[in-house]
């Protein structure tokens, strides 16, 4: 007598297993950029604070103080999200962030930086 599985069941299991996986992925993704363009933030706004002849002191204090900022998900119990961030600059310092332009690595140094990366663990 021969075994009789469930193949729908199966199937849907399967399907949510490998959702879950990809999404998992998705969000290491998202979680990698995320860190990497904030760094890449961090670095455009010290670069400028020393073109401007900021001193060593200045421009660490400075670093400390946005490492706070973006470590501190709520102030007096609001959220801070860099939307809410955006539009604050925007309306109260007419900041206007479609000026923004990055430059980013090519893709060449991107796959040899990754693959170094993940040589290097």
């Amino acid at each position: 007598m021969k075994a009789r599985t469930d193949c729908v069941t199966c199937r849907k299991r399967i399907h949510q297993e490998e959702q879950e996986a990809f999404l998992k992925h998705e969000y290491k993704l998202f979680s990698d950029m995320a860190y990497s363009m904030a760094c890449f933030a961090v670095c455009g706004t010290l670069g400028a604070q020393i073109r401007r002849g900021r001193s060593k002191e200045y421009v660490k204090k400075l670093y400390d103080d946005i490492c706070f900022f973006f470590s501190t998900p709520y102030i007096f119990g609001k959220e801070i999200t860099m939307t809410d961030v955006m539009h604050q600059l925007t309306a109260e310092y007419d900041i206007d962030f479609d000026k923004l332009t990055v430059n980013l690595e090519t893709e060449r140094e991107f796959v040899r930086s990754a693959k170094e990366g993940v040589k290097n663990g």
